[in-house]
């Protein structure tokens, strides 16, 4: 990336500064003083997007190679909160309308059956009795019609935020920048890839080959000490009278475990296990790193206090209340200063140890801080990446 462009990312992103509203920490208080990559905040809301923006800012020019920790928080503090509003909302809907059903047959009943009652009575008083069904039938009916249509309405809503509330489970959390960690570059970074193979054998597929192209080679004494060879004997000689039955019966009665020590001892021959090697998938790696921090200062003690804070509360999990919690942030990983370094995908924070004092027993006199901070910080990927990760540089 040249100057030019350098300046056109630079304007499209925010700079941090320190009353921004985000947390930034750092070790030594000279680490990326010489470059601006320590200050970008892209904040797409996106941990994966945001990484991928973060390799346009990777910064080879500074005269002591650091690393950036971003972090990024779950952004769900409304989530779901809308959605049961307004199914409360509903139901609290349909629950009004049966309340107000129940209301309308007690203040309507008694004075339409007993005007129906009375002239029952001057027509007929035999139908006096018809005249009370006639009326409570009457308001039934009315009361019903009427509360259906609340109640459909009601209803309606309630699904239309049930299915609102159902699409979104399929979508990304949101995730929120909350601030940074700029530390010196420690050695021994080792950043192992590791595939994960399983042993397989193909000797149904050794065995039809054969079948098709060699039968004289197939049916000898030592193809009986392959239990797979007898049971695919007699699926593919199903077709021939007598021949499943027969090689069924082999298998099941164990003659390749009998017959096999034996066949091998004559003729010196074993079934080929036509052993094969089966990928299965790419494994997880974890990522290490060991900082020293010797402060020189006073506000470097307070950075390292800082920065030691922000990695544990950001690889703990968030009470929200006694049934739900809040899963822990993302880190986002870059190396700078030096040229062509593997980069790291989005993270989570698998461990923070801390150890004070580890040579002897120090503290400043100013302000009682440890003169010797151990920090071990161990990683873990996400997903599993690919080849097109790796050649986008991860």
């Amino acid at each position: 990336m040249n100057d030019a462009q350098r300046q056109r990312q630079i304007s499209k992103v925010q700079l941090n500064g320190p009353k921004d509203g985000f947390e930034h920490w750092k070790y030594p208080e000279t680490v990326g003083n010489d470059v601006i990559e320590d200050d970008i905040n892209f904040n797409s809301h996106s941990t994966s997007d945001y990484a991928i923006q973060r390799m346009s800012g990777i910064s080879e020019k500074t005269h002591e190679p650091f690393m950036i920790f971003e972090f990024m928080k779950v952004d769900n503090d409304n989530y779901g909160k809308e959605q049961a509003a307004q199914i409360n909302a509903g139901l609290n809907a349909t629950n009004d309308a049966i309340d107000n059903g129940a209301n309308y047959v007690t203040d309507t009943s008694l004075s339409q059956m007993g005007a129906q009652g009375v002239g029952a009575i001057v027509n007929n008083s035999g139908r006096f009795a018809s005249g009370l069904a006639d009326g409570a039938s009457s308001v039934i009916n009315n009361t019903t019609a009427e509360n259906t249509n609340i109640i459909k309405g009601a209803a309606s809503g309630l699904y239309d935020k049930l299915e609102e509330w159902a699409k979104s489970l399929g979508t990304l959390v949101k995730r929120k920048y909350t601030g940074s960690i700029c530390l010196y570059m420690p050695t021994d970074i080792q950043i192992n890839d590791q595939m994960v193979y399983n042993e397989d054998s193909r000797k149904m597929g050794a065995f039809v080959e054969t079948f098709f192209d060699n039968k004289d080679e197939l049916f000898n004494a030592t193809t009986l000490t392959s239990q797979t060879a007898l049971t695919a004997a007699g699926y593919l000689g199903g077709m021939v009278p007598g021949v499943n039955g027969i090689f069924s019966a082999l298998a099941g009665a164990g003659l390749a475990q009998v017959v096999g020590n034996e066949i091998q001892r004559g003729s010196g021959k074993i079934a080929n296990p036509n052993e094969i090697l089966m990928y299965q998938s790419t494994g997880m790696r974890t990522f290490s790193f060991n900082y020293t921090i010797l402060p020189d200062s006073l506000n470097e003690s307070k950075q390292a206090a800082g920065l030691i804070k922000m990695f544990r509360k950001s690889a703990h999990a968030t009470k929200d209340n006694k049934t739900l919690i809040t899963v822990p942030d993302h880190v986002i990983v870059s190396f700078h200063g030096a040229k062509d370094m593997i980069q790291l995908p989005p993270c989570v924070i698998e461990s923070v140890g801390v150890t004070y004092n580890p040579n002897s027993s120090s503290f400043f006199k100013e302000n009682n801080a440890p003169v010797e901070i151990g920090l071990a910080i161990t990683l873990k990927e996400m997903a599993p990446i690919y080849s097109g990760d790796v050649e986008a540089g991860y």
